[in-house]
Formats: structure tokens, sequence, C-alpha cells
């Protein structure tokens, strides 16, 4: 393999910012979901759902946890920080409890 090669691979840093922009924009419609009253409750319970069983079976960082209990009382907050490229808001998607909510909206995405 000659240098022109691994010129043309991509760096492990971009390697991690195209999955970090790929984990935003799957949070987008649920960011939409949050600031619309008609939808906003359904997420947000689903959710909380979500952060029950991390609390529940142990599967999370309780600084996880109590994050997104605070961003969900909140939902313009939540919503803010699912759309936000700050480091706190790529850590956060990384243990998202909107995970139903990306695939059902994915999912009526697809059907479109």
């Amino acid at each position: 393999m000659n240098s022109t090669d691994l010129s043309a691979q991509p760096t492990v840093r971009q390697q991690l910012d195209a999955i970090n922009e790929r984990r935003r924009t799957k949070h987008l419609p649920v960011a939409r979901a949050l600031r619309d009253p008609a939808s906003a409750q359904a997420v947000i319970v689903a959710a909380k759902i979500q952060i029950h069983l991390w609390r529940e079976k142990n599967l999370c960082s309780n600084d996880y946890i109590s994050a997104w209990e605070c961003l969900l009382l909140h939902p313009e907050q939540a919503a803010d920080m699912l759309e936000a490229c700050s480091l706190e808001a790529i850590q956060l998607r990384q243990n998202s409890p909107f995970v139903a909510s990306v695939r059902y909206f994915r999912e009526i995405d697809n059907a479109a």
C-alpha cells in the first residue's frame, strides 16, 4: 500500500465525527416531536420508560440518567440538546432514551 492509499482513508477523528453526525441526524425527528405539543408527551413517556429500565437493571450511568431526567422536564431543552453539536450533546446522544422514538420515526420515513 502506498502513501496515497493511506491518505484516502478517513482518520479516526473523521470517522467519529461521521458517527456523531449520524446520531444527531437520527435524533432530529425526535427533537421536532418534542417541540410539537401533539406528540411531545408520547415521546417523553417512552423516554421515561427507557430511563426506568436503565435504572432498574443498572444499564446506564447515573450521570446520564440524571441528565436525561432533568432534560425531560423541559422538552424544548431536550430538543435543543438533541440538535446540538456540543460535546455534552454528543455524549448524551450516545446514551439516548429515545431509541424507540428514533426507530418509530425511521419507520415512518421509510414508509413514505
